[in-house]
């Protein structure tokens, strides 16, 4: 084998490892969608059937923030992996073949996203998860107050 069938396959290679971490990293996001989703969820519920259970619904509160703090990072986490490890060796290896996908591809797609025609899907994650966290910090905050003032008029 010569050197260009070489570096083509270790195109190759690099090229289905960083679609199979892609693919890990939507797996592990919908993991803690759903997670966050079964928090809020519950965290509804409990409202609407037991509205006093303070340490219950702080508890969920809690985890919730949690688990969006965790998908937040997760996703910066494997952003920053992807782009290092992954985009940086791939580009490399363009350099010494005939034609660089990667590469046009990617200017693609920051020539698109500065005309704001392109929202990523990791972009509304994000963002998704933000939302959520300040949903269960928001309702943190107003159980701790209502628990506050319960106590005071119950003395």
């Amino acid at each position: 084998m010569d050197e260009k069938h070489l570096i083509l396959e270790q195109y190759r290679i690099y090229n289905d490892m960083k679609e199979s971490f892609i693919n890990r990293s939507f797996m592990v996001n919908r993991f803690l969608m759903v997670l966050s989703a079964i928090f809020l969820f519950s965290l509804i519920i409990i409202k609407m059937i037991i509205p006093n259970a303070y340490p219950l619904l702080l508890g969920l509160e809690i985890f919730g923030i949690a688990v969006c703090v965790m998908w937040i990072s997760n996703q910066d986490a494997y952003s920053t992996i992807i782009k290092i490890k992954y985009n940086a060796v791939i580009e490399k290896l363009e350099e010494d073949l005939p034609k660089a996908p990667n590469r046009d591809e990617y200017k693609e797609l920051i020539d698109k996203r500065s005309h704001k025609r392109v929202i990523l899907v990791k972009d509304i994650q994000k963002w998704f998860a933000v939302f959520l966290m300040l949903i269960f910090l928001g309702n943190c905050l107003i159980d701790i107050a209502n628990s506050i003032f319960a106590y005071f008029i119950n003395m």
